[in-house]
Protein backbone atom coordinates (compact mmCIF):
# COMPACT_ATOMS: atom_id res chain seq x y z
CA UNK A 1 0.00 0.00 0.00
CA UNK A 2 1.40 3.59 -0.50
CA UNK A 3 -0.27 7.29 0.00
CA UNK A 4 -0.83 10.10 -2.22
CA UNK A 5 -1.99 13.60 -1.18
CA UNK A 6 -3.42 15.06 -4.20
CA UNK A 7 -6.26 15.17 -2.69
CA UNK A 8 -4.10 17.91 -0.37
CA UNK A 9 -2.74 19.78 -3.21
CA UNK A 10 -6.45 20.05 -4.87
CA UNK A 11 -7.85 21.54 -1.26
CA UNK A 12 -4.60 23.90 -1.64
CA UNK A 13 -5.21 24.74 -5.05
CA UNK A 14 -9.14 25.83 -4.20
CA UNK A 15 -8.00 28.27 -1.13
CA UNK A 16 -5.49 29.60 -3.03
CA UNK A 17 -3.21 28.83 -0.90
CA UNK A 18 0.75 27.99 -1.73
CA UNK A 19 2.91 24.91 0.05
CA UNK A 20 4.62 28.19 1.48
CA UNK A 21 1.46 29.33 3.08
CA UNK A 22 0.42 25.68 3.80
CA UNK A 23 3.84 24.90 5.73
CA UNK A 24 3.42 28.34 8.01
CA UNK A 25 -0.32 27.91 8.82
CA UNK A 26 0.19 24.26 10.32
CA UNK A 27 4.07 25.33 11.94
CA UNK A 28 5.61 22.56 9.45
CA UNK A 29 9.12 21.99 8.50
CA UNK A 30 10.22 22.22 4.75
CA UNK A 31 11.43 18.43 5.38
CA UNK A 32 7.80 18.05 7.03
CA UNK A 33 6.40 19.26 3.40
CA UNK A 34 8.79 17.14 1.19
CA UNK A 35 7.54 13.93 2.92
CA UNK A 36 3.85 15.29 1.20
CA UNK A 37 5.47 15.85 -1.57
CA UNK A 38 6.98 12.93 -1.86
CA UNK A 39 3.73 11.17 -1.25
CA UNK A 40 5.56 9.66 2.04
CA UNK A 41 4.17 8.23 5.44
CA UNK A 42 3.17 10.91 8.08
CA UNK A 43 1.67 10.75 11.14
CA UNK A 44 -1.60 11.17 12.29
CA UNK A 45 -0.95 14.21 14.10
CA UNK A 46 -0.20 15.98 11.14
CA UNK A 47 -2.75 14.67 9.03
CA UNK A 48 -5.07 16.07 11.71
CA UNK A 49 -3.43 18.99 11.54
CA UNK A 50 -4.23 19.88 7.93
CA UNK A 51 -7.67 18.56 8.09
CA UNK A 52 -8.16 21.53 11.21
CA UNK A 53 -7.01 23.85 8.82
CA UNK A 54 -8.85 23.07 6.30
CA UNK A 55 -11.97 21.95 8.15
CA UNK A 56 -12.48 18.75 6.50
CA UNK A 57 -12.26 14.97 7.61
CA UNK A 58 -8.84 12.95 6.69
CA UNK A 59 -10.03 11.33 3.62
CA UNK A 60 -10.14 14.50 1.89
CA UNK A 61 -6.56 14.98 2.36
CA UNK A 62 -4.89 11.41 2.09
CA UNK A 63 -5.55 8.47 0.11
CA UNK A 64 -4.72 5.11 0.60
CA UNK A 65 -3.99 3.50 -3.15
CA UNK A 66 -3.34 -0.36 -2.53
CA UNK A 67 -0.75 -1.70 -5.11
Amino acid sequence: MRVSYDRLWKLMKNNKMTKRDLAQAARFSQYMMGQFTKNEYVSLKEIATLCGIFHCDIGDVVEIIED
